[in-house]
């Protein structure tokens, strides 16, 4: 028998690959370690609960898999623990989950309304991803304005030194806070 614990991660990802066993190759060691373990005592590793069971799912790369998983997908509200997804709004990207607060740029509206991000780029949802090229078809990030401020003042203070030139101002960008209630892909 093999000493395991000396062996790097690729090393344990190909004895898995030469006992055949399917899993997910962006397990962490630890987790490789003990499926590999288990599986040369003769029996394998059974997912305890539904975090395992989506750990230890065997990734599939067919167009059909694709496909129906988009299909199954569509219409579907993402869960604030495990999903996230990433929108574009005032030409910057950011990381959104249900539940979370994000300062984006301006955008118009008053405190309290409701509105539609249609600008999603990837959703994330524990199994499932899908990536839009640009966007994704039918994602929504639903979102209640929290809050229109200016954030706080930049100095900008230019010099030229021995010509008398000096000049210094101040800006304060507006932003929108925005409380995100949900993603639906």
């Amino acid at each position: 028998m093999k000493e395991y614990e000396k062996m790097t991660v690729k090393e344990l990802i190909e004895e898995l690959d030469s006992l055949e066993v399917s899993f997910n190759k962006k397990l962490r060691k630890a987790e490789l370690l003990e499926l590999l373990l288990a599986e040369t005592k003769g029996k394998s590793k059974k997912p305890a609960d539904k975090a395992d069971a989506v750990k230890a799912a065997p990734v599939t790369k067919t167009p059909e898999a694709k496909k129906g998983s988009r299909k199954e997908t569509a219409k579907r509200e993402i869960s604030a623990d495990s999903g996230y997804a990433i929108i574009r709004t005032g030409g910057k990207q950011y990381q959104v989950s249900a539940g979370s607060l994000v300062r984006v740029e301006k955008i118009d509206g008053n405190v309290g309304d409701t509105v539609e991000l249609q600008d999603v780029l990837a959703v994330f949802d524990g199994a499932n991803t899908m990536i839009g090229q640009p966007t994704v078809d039918g994602a929504v990030v639903t979102a209640r304005i929290v809050e229109q401020d200016k954030a706080k003042k930049v100095l900008v203070f230019k010099k030229k030194r021995r010509k008398g030139y000096r000049v210094k101002r101040g800006h304060r960008q507006m932003y929108t806070a925005l409380e995100i209630s949900g993603i639906s892909a």
